[in-house]
């Protein structure tokens, strides 16, 4: 090829949709035997993403809506409410559907928070994207957790205990020895106005 076929923007080398620029190659098309498609799996379920993704992603973050934080290897944080899918190639890619949360520093930020760009929706209504997981450097959570009372495990009835007294109440409505208690009693009983 010579210079002046290089320097036209019409000029394509071997017909593999390069076309020779001055000083590199410019890509302007795919022929078909270039195309590959990757297989994916698509995962929702949180157990499931618990096995595929990083622990706290998959636990905290797969199907569960919050206020979080993605913070990416530009430096900017992408504020996201939930994960809604990951797909997997075998390739090891793994691309994370998420819901974008508002742009802007959260409320109560730490101060070395405060200097990041905090991305989220480009403009209102579009919360849907994805993201590359390699380009994920940590995940964080911006709304502060309230510690549960977790109820003394005596206290709990296990899943057998809970199917005999499930069991044990059918058979005693099918008989008709069904006991009412005594708030659904007090408010079945007339009152002394009407």
């Amino acid at each position: 090829m010579t210079e002046a076929e290089a320097a036209s923007p019409s000029a394509v080398a071997d017909g593999q949709g390069l076309r020779r620029e001055p000083s590199n190659f410019v890509l302007v098309g795919w022929t078909q035997q270039r195309i590959t498609r990757l297989p994916w799996t698509r995962v929702t379920d949180p157990e499931d993403a618990a096995r595929h993704l990083p622990a706290w992603l998959g636990q905290r973050l797969v199907g569960r809506q919050g206020r979080f934080g993605l913070l990416l290897t530009t430096g900017d944080v992408l504020r996201i409410t939930t994960i809604t899918a990951a797909h997997l190639s075998t390739e090891g890619l793994t691309l994370l559907d998420v819901q974008l949360d508002n742009a802007g520093v959260p409320d109560g930020a730490d101060l070395a928070w405060r200097s990041k760009h905090f991305l989220g929706m480009p403009v209102s209504g579009a919360a849907a994207a994805t993201v590359n997981l390699a380009e994920v450097v940590t995940a964080v959570e911006f709304l502060a957790s309230a510690a549960s009372a977790l109820a003394d495990d005596r206290e709990t009835p296990t899943a057998d205990e809970v199917v005999t007294n499930l069991d044990r109440a059918a058979e005693e409505a099918a008989q008709g020895r069904v006991t009412i208690s005594p708030p659904a009693q007090a408010a079945a009983a007339p009152t002394p106005d009407a």
